[in-house]
């Protein structure tokens, strides 16, 4: 098992989860929070898995699948996480390959993924992949104003954050560090218009965080 392999691009190959990164961990608990009462648990981007293992230790009632592009990664986890009865790590080489891999009525977690799709990825994951969503719990760098020289190919503002998550409910922003993290349920939701209407950028992000 080769850490450096596994790693790539920004991935952790931490396997305890004590040594995670806390702003890593920060994020899992707040996915642990909303995770459904049953049903499959999807994360896109799971790299070597340590976060949805967590989860999966955490709700051994929940099925969970793991999906990612890198053969690599994938391997590592499959080897540190063999133990956990109720985690799959799946390869997968594109967008097609997880919406014909998830099933309808999914939950999904997508931590630090939608920023590196491209336009056509993006519309790809909008019109296929949350077709088949029912819960979300997603995060990313909020409204980010130069992203040339990153791997960052999505700038993420409230009005896009809407298109992708109608009637979602904050769970947290750290301004600090420009971090988003939300929670979205299919759902009526009557009140989003009048939300939507909220002027300001700021006005409206403080008026959905306190829903």
């Amino acid at each position: 098992m080769n850490p450096k392999l596994a790693q790539g691009q920004n991935r952790t190959t931490k396997t305890e989860w004590a040594e995670v990164l806390p702003y890593i961990r920060f994020r899992y608990e707040r996915a642990k929070e909303r995770l459904p009462a049953s049903g499959t648990v999807y994360e896109m981007g799971c790299g070597i898995g340590v976060g949805l293992n967590y989860l999966a230790t955490c709700r051994a009632d929940l099925n969970f699948i793991g999906l990612d592009n890198s053969r690599e990664a994938l391997t590592f986890g499959r080897h540190h996480f063999k133990s956990t009865r109720n985690l799959a790590l799946k390869h997968t080489s594109g967008l097609g390959e997880v919406a014909e891999t998830m099933e309808e009525g999914s939950f999904l977690v997508a931590l630090e993924v939608i920023e590196h799709l491209s336009d056509g990825d993006f519309e790809f994951f909008k019109r296929n992949i949350l077709a088949k969503v029912d819960e979300c719990v997603f995060s990313f760098p909020y409204n980010e104003q130069d992203i040339e020289g990153t791997n960052h190919l999505q700038t993420i503002d409230i009005y896009k954050i809407f298109e992708l998550f109608p009637g979602f409910r904050t769970i947290f922003i750290r301004r600090g560090s420009i971090k988003f993290i939300g929670h979205w349920k299919r759902a009526p939701m009557p009140f989003v218009a009048e939300k939507m209407g909220v002027r300001g950028e700021d006005a409206a992000i403080n008026s959905i965080a306190n829903w």
